[in-house]
């Protein structure tokens, strides 16, 4: 199941333009130096890959965050 929901997020994440930024490895806790290298080699592709390429598109189309409700309901005109 991990398998095919990390398969769908890579073809998401590529359909949005973040194709590559995700990386599943199966790494016992015995195999120290294998996770070294997996961390590195992934570390290194996401620095090939560069910045966000989404990050001009946030300042462009800036949403303001959700700000607290603070409506005032009077519970009696309510029932």
């Amino acid at each position: 199941m991990t398998i095919k929901r990390i398969s769908f997020l890579q073809e998401l994440l590529a359909f949005t333009g973040l194709g590559g930024r995700v990386h599943l490895a199966w790494i016992s806790s015995a195999e120290a130096q294998k996770f070294v290298s997996v961390v590195t080699e992934f570390t290194e592709k996401i620095r090939t890959l560069g910045p966000n390429p989404l990050a001009a598109y946030s300042e462009k189309w800036k949403v303001p965050a959700p700000r607290a409700m603070h409506a005032q309901t009077d519970l009696r005109s309510v029932s």
